[in-house]
Protein backbone atom coordinates (compact mmCIF):
# COMPACT_ATOMS: atom_id res chain seq x y z
CA UNK A 1 0.00 0.00 0.00
CA UNK A 2 1.65 3.25 -1.18
CA UNK A 3 1.54 6.52 0.33
CA UNK A 4 -1.34 8.23 -1.90
CA UNK A 5 -3.38 5.15 -1.08
CA UNK A 6 -3.15 6.07 2.04
CA UNK A 7 -3.67 9.25 1.49
CA UNK A 8 -6.73 8.72 -0.40
CA UNK A 9 -8.25 6.72 2.26
CA UNK A 10 -7.69 9.50 4.75
CA UNK A 11 -9.84 11.84 2.63
CA UNK A 12 -12.34 9.79 1.84
CA UNK A 13 -12.95 9.34 5.53
CA UNK A 14 -12.58 13.03 6.12
CA UNK A 15 -15.46 13.79 3.53
CA UNK A 16 -17.44 10.81 5.16
CA UNK A 17 -17.14 12.36 8.70
CA UNK A 18 -18.17 15.58 7.09
CA UNK A 19 -21.00 14.49 5.60
CA UNK A 20 -22.43 12.48 8.19
CA UNK A 21 -22.20 15.41 10.55
CA UNK A 22 -23.54 17.88 8.79
CA UNK A 23 -26.52 14.66 7.99
CA UNK A 24 -27.01 14.60 11.91
CA UNK A 25 -27.39 18.47 12.17
CA UNK A 26 -30.12 18.07 9.43
CA UNK A 27 -32.18 15.37 11.38
CA UNK A 28 -31.82 17.46 14.39
CA UNK A 29 -33.10 20.89 12.35
CA UNK A 30 -35.77 18.42 11.03
CA UNK A 31 -36.83 17.05 14.50
CA UNK A 32 -37.26 20.44 15.49
CA UNK A 33 -39.63 21.44 12.90
CA UNK A 34 -42.19 18.50 13.00
CA UNK A 35 -42.24 18.86 16.70
CA UNK A 36 -42.97 22.81 15.83
CA UNK A 37 -45.54 21.99 13.33
CA UNK A 38 -47.12 19.66 15.42
CA UNK A 39 -47.18 21.93 18.22
CA UNK A 40 -49.17 24.49 15.46
CA UNK A 41 -51.74 22.19 14.04
CA UNK A 42 -52.56 21.37 18.11
CA UNK A 43 -52.91 25.09 18.61
CA UNK A 44 -54.33 25.79 15.10
CA UNK A 45 -58.02 24.73 16.07
CA UNK A 46 -57.70 26.96 19.11
CA UNK A 47 -56.85 30.01 16.97
CA UNK A 48 -59.55 29.63 14.78
CA UNK A 49 -62.26 29.34 17.36
CA UNK A 50 -60.71 32.41 19.20
CA UNK A 51 -60.81 34.16 15.36
CA UNK A 52 -64.00 33.21 14.83
CA UNK A 53 -65.36 34.67 18.04
CA UNK A 54 -63.24 37.57 17.91
CA UNK A 55 -65.11 38.13 14.43
CA UNK A 56 -68.44 37.60 15.59
CA UNK A 57 -68.00 40.27 18.13
CA UNK A 58 -66.69 42.59 15.97
CA UNK A 59 -69.83 42.03 13.95
CA UNK A 60 -71.77 42.68 16.52
CA UNK A 61 -70.61 45.69 18.01
CA UNK A 62 -69.67 47.61 14.69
Amino acid sequence: MSLSDILEIFAVLLVYSQFTREFRYFTRKFEQFTREFCCFTREFPQFTREFCYFTREFAIYS
